[in-house]
């Protein structure tokens, strides 16, 4: 068969963060996915969160052209994932499933001290070690962060000065203050359907904060769905909604939006360029 190139049409929405392995999908995923496409959602990142289910997510990404995955383990699975898997090894099954060609980045990865801080210890290692091939393997990190601003900075400015590790920060609700610091570090922000939420004030003003060329958009899906779906399942094609609030704010055409958001996907996640399929 003829090899063709992966072509990039600015024109059309990201969604760079969903689940689409999840169970939430398992019964309509092809509609979903055929959803987003119909409201100009052409391209797709859908998220590991564990090792063990890598082989679903990656599947994902073998029955439609323009969905590409990511490797990793999320910070509320470190600690069960930690008792059983030595850092070498994780290291060895992180840098194995970076040699699938639609695997583009590391992650979901991050820090999560909500429910308490008794695996913090676990939770950085974990973290520094995705950082730590971010640098090596030149793949972006999608970290997921909460009630643990100080910590994950400190790992950024380690990791970027050790490593220069790339990245987002996945699904942001934090300050502005914690977004400066990330941007100084070369990260990406990207933001959910909170920013629809009308208790998203202090939110509103971080979206105003941060540049254009930094700037990303996710549905975090099955998760977070945007007014006016709020407490239903979220899909990809709901992005637009975020796509429009964030347009609104930063007083920017939702076009154009979608032309920045695009091309910043393309240019943090570089590893889909060289994406050919037959």
């Amino acid at each position: 068969m003829n090899q063709k190139h992966y072509s990039q049409d600015l024109n059309k929405i990201v969604d760079s963060h969903c689940h689409l392995d999840f169970k939430d999908f398992d019964s309509d995923r092809d509609k979903i996915v055929n959803n987003a496409k119909l409201t100009n959602v052409d391209y797709l990142l859908t998220i590991s969160v564990n090792l063990e289910d890598f082989e679903k997510v990656h599947e994902v990404t073998q029955n439609y052209e323009n969905i590409w995955c990511t490797t990793g383990i999320h910070p509320n699975n470190v600690s069960s994932e930690t008792d059983t898997i030595q850092l070498d090894d994780i290291q060895n099954k992180i840098s194995e499933n970076l040699k699938n060609k639609k695997v583009v980045g590391l992650g979901e990865t991050g820090l999560d001290f909500f429910r308490g801080k008794k695996n913090r210890t676990n939770q950085i290692e974990s973290f520094m070690l995705h950082l730590f091939l971010s640098g090596e393997k030149k793949y972006p990190t999608i970290v997921h962060t909460r009630d643990a601003d100080d910590d994950t900075i400190n790992c950024l400015d380690e990791s970027v000065k050790k490593y220069s590790s790339t990245g987002l920060i996945h699904c942001f609700t934090s300050t502005k203050q914690f977004a400066k610091k990330a941007l100084d570090n070369g990260f990406y922000i990207s933001f959910s359907g909170i920013i629809t939420f009308k208790n998203a004030i202090d939110l509103v003003d971080v979206v105003k904060y941060v540049p254009t060329d930094k700037l990303l958009v996710e549905t975090d899906s099955p998760y977070l769905a945007p007014v006016p779906f709020r407490g239903k399942r979220n899909e990809p094609s709901y992005v637009n909604y975020t796509l429009e609030k964030i347009s609104e704010i930063k007083k920017i055409k939702k076009q154009e939006l979608i032309n920045i958001t695009t091309k910043n996907f393309f240019t943090l996640f570089s590893k889909i360029k060289n994406d050919y399929r037959d």
